[in-house]
């Protein structure tokens, strides 16, 4: 892989991670609200689900879940589930932010709802079966290739992830009881919003 076709791959991954999106509300309002360390447990379930729809969009899950209707609506509606119910949770939780903080259990559970929230997405594994093809060099050898384009990918998603928990768990310090509780409903109101647009999701066509 030529060095100017790594960095173009560098610079588009960059733009697509560090948009916002249900994995930053949700990595931000846990920093926000229950601190550095909820908010660390939380990167590796993002690293795992994204190498997770990386691999599955490469063995065939992605084409697959273009040309089954039914297979695409399950993961669509199992996200939108997921998602819905995370958003409640929040908002339920807006009015005990004290008792968050530093719970064990909470801790614990946030590797696998990273995870979930990024695998549970048909639109993870048929974004990476589109945008990282763009990048191959079908006159080379594919494995050394894919090898680079994932671990840059990852690489970059974990840096990205630092930055958003640094800046929410520091940003935390200045902020009132009340203005913590606004932002966790508006964390929980991002990921209602994010379920209910999935909704409207649709198969690609070929």
């Amino acid at each position: 892989m030529s060095i100017e076709l790594w960095l173009s791959f560098v610079l588009a991954s960059f733009l697509v991670i560090a948009s916002p999106g249900p994995a930053v509300a949700l990595l931000v309002m846990t920093g926000i609200n229950q601190g550095r360390k909820a908010a660390l447990a939380m990167l590796p379930g993002f690293f795992l689900g994204d190498l997770v729809a990386m691999s599955l969009s490469f063995a065939g899950a992605g084409a697959l879940l273009m040309a089954s209707a039914e297979l695409f609506a399950i993961v669509k509606w199992l996200g939108v589930g997921y998602l819905l119910y995370l958003g409640i949770k929040m908002w339920r939780e807006s009015g005990q932010l004290n008792d968050l903080e530093g719970s064990g259990a909470n801790v614990k559970q946030g590797t696998a709802k990273a995870f979930w929230v990024t695998l549970l997405n048909p639109k993870s594994i048929l974004f990476f079966m589109a945008f990282m093809p763009q990048f191959i060099n079908p006159t080379q050898p594919l494995a050394p290739q894919l090898a680079i384009l994932f671990t840059t990918f990852l690489l970059l998603g974990v840096i990205s992830d630092l930055g958003y928990t640094i800046l929410s768990t520091t940003s935390r310090q200045l902020m009132t009881a009340k203005f913590r509780c606004l932002l966790h409903r508006c964390g929980a109101g991002s990921l209602i919003g994010a379920g209910v647009l999935m909704t409207v999701l649709r198969r690609p066509t070929a």
